[in-house]
């Protein structure tokens, strides 16, 4: 059965899968609004985009993002002590933007697969626009089928 609102979705996130990672084809309409839907929710936003800029080491411009350094930024994330249960992280799409079409799906392929049993759930927004940056088509109907796709 398909996921038809966040806070069932939070709930299957963070008490029923063993995957904690769940996507949200975000509606234009909310882009801008994060922080205030996470406290709605009640749940912690983060910027994905500042988060990784904090750790830029001093004197470099840029990120270099592979999807081996996305994944593992994430992992980090969920893995983390003290912060909520779960996490709103936006921004998502510029990281995915950033990186090859193939690593791309490697990333996506490796959201639904791992992560098991992290100390925050990860629900991850894509603007529901940027059809170009989810799952290929057969993978994004596995997250459908998982219940971790709204």
């Amino acid at each position: 059965m398909a996921q038809t609102n966040l806070e069932t979705l939070i709930d299957h996130l963070r008490y029923t899968s063993r995957t904690r990672v769940g996507l949200w084809r975000m509606p234009l309409s909310k882009i801008g609004h994060e922080a205030e839907i996470a406290v709605q929710l009640g749940v912690q936003a983060l910027d994905i985009g500042t988060y990784l800029g904090g750790k830029i080491p001093a004197g470099a411009e840029f990120v270099r993002l592979s999807a081996t350094k996305v994944v593992e930024t994430l992992d980090d994330i969920a893995s983390m002590p003290g912060r909520s249960d779960c996490l709103l992280v936006y921004n998502f799409d510029l990281l995915l933007s950033g990186v090859r079409s193939d690593e791309r799906q490697r990333i996506w392929q490796n959201l639904f697969n791992g992560f098991p049993n992290r100390s925050s759930v990860l629900l991850l927004t894509v603007p529901e626009s940027a059809t170009h940056l989810l799952p290929s088509d057969s993978l994004l109907e596995r997250w459908q089928r998982d219940n971790r796709l709204i």
